[in-house]
């Protein structure tokens, strides 16, 4: 008898069943309730995403319009009669009223083993290629005359628009932003050689 009774307890299994089922449709209820009251919240989130897309988009679209004008400026340059390269004019002047034949960011290769380049101010001021880690900084001096100087530009190297200022006791490499900018440069830099012994021949031969 109890063996048959024991047998006919089968209804328990699915007793069980249907509370399991119970309890996971009211788990499931509950998410949806939960949920559903944050769906006002989650719309109002995606249209602030939606906007927020569009403004990182304009900011990106202005700040590349800016880095374009700067690059397109260039440096503070100034200007010789017959220099010209694209539809914008780069420009420098050797008899300028500061001295400054031409000034603007360079990146110059360090003379350590490790061959790190440093975005610096350059100048060519008084037959000198100087150079400053800031504006206001004291003004280092890469080129003490640059009468006894050479410069080329430099292609075997893995950066782009590259050039040497050569002096006789050592080299400095220097790369500008553009194919135009070193061009300048090095233009600025023949000038200012060239300049330099128009002003002091005599002297610069005595000495």
């Amino acid at each position: 008898q109890i063996n048959v009774l024991q047998a006919k307890k089968k209804f328990e299994i699915l007793d069980a069943m249907l509370s399991f089922m119970h309890a996971q449709y009211t788990f499931f209820q509950q998410g949806y309730s939960l949920l559903h009251e944050l769906d006002p919240y989650m719309k109002k989130l995606a249209t602030e995403l939606d906007q927020l897309v569009i403004d990182s988009a304009v900011e990106k679209r202005e700040m590349e319009h800016k880095h374009a004008l700067i690059q397109q400026r260039g440096l503070r340059l100034f200007s010789l009669q017959d220099f010209s390269y694209d539809d914008s004019k780069v420009e420098f002047n050797v008899d300028a009223p500061n001295g400054v034949v031409m000034e603007g960011y360079l990146f110059k290769r360090a003379s350590n083993a490790f061959k790190t380049w440093n975005r610096r101010w350059f100048s060519i001021q008084n037959s000198q290629l100087v150079y400053q880690k800031k504006l206001k900084d004291v003004l280092t001096v890469v080129v003490e005359d640059l009468r006894l100087c050479t410069v080329k530009p430099c292609e075997d190297i893995e950066r782009r628009f590259c050039f040497e200022v050569v002096s006789p006791t050592k080299s400095c490499m220097l790369q500008a932003d553009s194919e135009k900018l070193r061009q300048a440069w090095i233009q600025a830099v023949q000038a200012s050689i060239a300049s330099a012994y128009r002003e002091s021949p005599d002297s610069y031969y005595i000495e």
